[in-house]
């Protein structure tokens, strides 16, 4: 992995794609890989050489949804520092307010036009590939092992 992995849990094809297709109009590469809940993202992690730089997820997905995807991911010593953005078509208070009791670090509603996700895209690329310090990505903890 480089260092822009970024884990995606997102159960819907034509989201799935269409984030694609935003994350490589930006001219940042970026190496998404894509899950549909959050019980796959996980089992991947746990055998993943070097984690990503981050995760994505949505909140509404079969399985385990985003929030037990969250729970899960910030009960675990070695995720916890690992940026996680909700990114879902919710907008409700209690899913913003519970999201980020659970640890995210930002909410995104995701937006209804393909431009305004694009341009959501090229911001969250900005802050949190190019500006923000995050944590080494490092290698997991069973290439530790």
């Amino acid at each position: 992995m480089n260092q822009h992995t970024i884990f995606v849990a997102e159960d819907d094809e034509d989201d799935q794609f269409l984030l694609q297709t935003a994350f490589a109009s930006t001219g940042v590469a970026c190496d998404l890989v894509f899950f549909t809940n959050g019980e796959e993202l996980i089992s991947q992690l746990a055998i993943a050489e070097e984690r990503p730089i981050m995760v994505l997820l949505d909140l509404n997905m079969p399985i385990m949804d985003g929030f037990q995807t969250l729970t899960h991911l910030r009960n675990q010593e070695a995720y916890k520092t690992m940026p996680v953005l909700v990114l879902t078509t919710s907008s409700q208070r209690e899913d913003v307010t519970r999201a980020y009791s659970l640890g995210a670090n930002s909410f995104i509603t995701k937006p209804h036009q393909y431009a305004d996700l694009t341009r959501t895209v090229h911001q969250l690329q900005q802050f949190w590939l190019l500006t923000a310090s995050i944590p080494q990505a490092g290698k997991s903890r069973r290439a530790a092992a």
